[in-house]
């Protein structure tokens, strides 16, 4: 695969405009007249026989001679892409140079392994569905395919990590909020920069032990063997654990490809806010996704 190539950045807050952005264009197909190329619209496309979209947030402002990055980010279980937009509170990467888009999951929902709904039960491959989305997203606005993340939150953090291995060497960085693994990641792939936010409190997905969610119909994989895993088959090193502004950092060098950083929040539960999600979300973006 390509080197990953990351570039400069401005960061200047864009929540106003991306708010009069979404009042204006959602819901409004790319091919018609009368839209500007940075409006917020929703993209409609077909994958394996289903109509499925995304909402598109082109970047607002780009660094002369670059294309802007691209960031996928999945909603939780019974989420929206407008609604997951409005929580995670990303839109000033548009005029940092990002492009943002947010898939719509098949009844609200992501094949995630194991995990979930609808999805799962009858074998929707939604790890095809991102790569029509980055496909798709690259011929709606210029972006550079060397520079493409994505973000996950609960049941989307779960297909995070399962495209991050059914995927090896495709994404530039990895965000996971409330996820678990709960699909096979074989040995000897190669990971992006990967970032974990895990509420130690998290009643969800456990921190050590499995906690069985009746909703779900499954434990979920607890965080620490999730992160066993993943870096066990992208052959970290040795884990170092440090204590960074209360948070309980975990982080694993000499990966192939990229860093695996894990952040255990004390007291912290489930929930985006509850994990000062998108602080956190932003600051690992614009270090290694948008910096030069």
């Amino acid at each position: 695969m390509h080197a990953r190539i990351r570039s400069p950045r401005t960061a200047v807050p864009a929540v106003a405009m991306l708010l009069a952005l979404l009042a204006a264009g959602c819901g409004v197909q790319p091919a018609q007249a009368g839209h500007s190329a940075t409006a917020s619209r929703t993209v409609k496309l077909r994958v394996d026989g289903r109509e499925r979209s995304y909402l598109l947030e082109p970047a607002l402002s780009v660094p002369a001679g670059r294309k802007a990055a691209l960031v996928a980010v999945l909603h939780q279980e019974g989420g929206t892409p407008e609604g997951v937009a409005k929580e995670t509170a990303l839109q000033e990467l548009r005029r940092a140079g990002a492009t943002l888009v947010y898939p719509a999951g098949f009844d609200h929902s992501w094949d995630a392994g194991k995990c979930c709904g609808v999805p799962s039960r009858e074998g929707v491959d939604d790890v095809r569905f991102l790569d029509a989305v980055y496909a798709d997203a690259a011929k709606q606005t210029p972006v550079d395919k060397h520079r493409e993340a994505l973000v996950g939150y609960s049941s989307g953090g779960m297909l995070t990590y399962h495209y991050v291995c059914a995927r090896p060497g495709h994404l530039a960085v990895a965000v996971v909020v409330s996820g678990s693994l709960e699909s096979p990641c074989d040995a000897g792939i190669t990971v992006p920069d990967v970032l974990t936010l895990h509420g130690k409190a998290d009643g969800t997905i456990g921190l050590n032990r499995p906690i069985f969610i009746t909703k779900l119909g499954l434990a979920p994989r607890p965080a620490a063997s999730t992160l066993g895993i993943l870096t066990t088959s992208a052959g970290c090193g040795k884990g170092v654990t440090t204590q960074v502004l209360g948070a309980e950092v975990r982080r694993w060098d000499g990966c192939r490809g990229g860093t695996v950083e894990a952040l255990l929040i004390p007291d912290a539960g489930h929930g985006w806010g509850n994990l000062d999600a998108s602080r956190r979300t932003l600051a690992f973006l614009r270090l290694r996704l948008l910096a030069g």
